[in-house]
């Protein structure tokens, strides 16, 4: 089952007591697997965001109005590692609603608020994360393809060029980059949904069928060599699966 995180910041412990009523009571009437997690410094929340398990789904609410760093500021550092999660801001003014928009914020709610109108905002974010397909921009020496990664069953590198193998049994070729493989995998492992299983190879972690001693085995009935490096791979899916039961 996939965590559920609500991370609220605001330098009011008044209000960020009122919030963290209302996204615990949200929880718990929707019967989500997750927690809400308070912070009232910004420079607190990057630490979370830098941490926080990939495989969770992560909304911050986030006062605009700070001091040392404002909400918005906080919201481009998120963004400059954490694409996936959303931001909804909170604010006593729209004065700060176009700069939102910077930072691709779901919503922008104005102080106060109902609970009513928190619950329908949540309710819309996390309905528009977990039914949005996650894709892949691929350059290729045709242009440009979006690739779902549901589809992906694994990642080859050769040549600074990278194979994707899918799961129809089709592949694509990437365009020729000048990056090493570790700082191209490394892009691709921020999505969260790949391991590096070999110095040339990363497998899908959501298209693994099974694993034994050294190899993944894939839905597609292909096997993928789990590298002496590379081990970890295997106990990190394993406490992944195991973490998700």
């Amino acid at each position: 089952m996939t965590k559920v995180n609500l991370v609220l910041c605001d330098d009011s412990s008044a209000d960020l007591e009122t919030l963290r009523e209302s996204a615990a009571e949200y929880i718990a009437q929707r019967g989500l697997y997750g927690e809400t997690i308070c912070f009232s410094s910004p420079e607190n929340v990057m630490r979370f965001s830098e941490n926080r398990a990939e495989d969770d789904i992560t909304v911050y609410l986030l006062d605009v109005i700070m001091p040392e760093t404002d909400g918005i500021e906080l919201g481009k550092r998120i963004r400059e590692h954490d694409r996936n999660s959303a931001v909804i801001y909170i604010s006593t003014s729209r004065e700060y609603a176009v700069d939102a928009f910077s930072v691709h914020a779901f919503s922008y709610l104005i102080k106060p608020f109902s609970r009513d109108a928190l619950f329908s905002e949540l309710d819309e974010c996390l309905n528009r994360i977990e039914t949005k397909p996650q894709t892949l921009s691929i350059k290729t020496a045709d242009g440009t393809m979006p690739l779902l990664l549901s589809e992906i069953i694994a990642v080859e590198y050769l040549d600074h060029r990278l194979t994707f193998h899918l799961v129809n049994g089709k592949t694509v070729e990437s365009a020729y980059r000048r990056q090493s493989f570790d700082i191209q995998a490394e892009e691709l492992m921020q999505t969260g949904e790949f391991l590096k299983v070999s110095a040339s190879y990363l497998v899908n972690h959501r298209n693994i069928q099974g694993v034994k001693a050294d190899d993944f085995i894939m839905r597609d009935g292909s096997q993928y060599k789990i590298t002496r490096k590379y081990i970890s791979a295997r106990q990190q899916y394993i406490s992944n699966e195991m973490s998700n039961k």
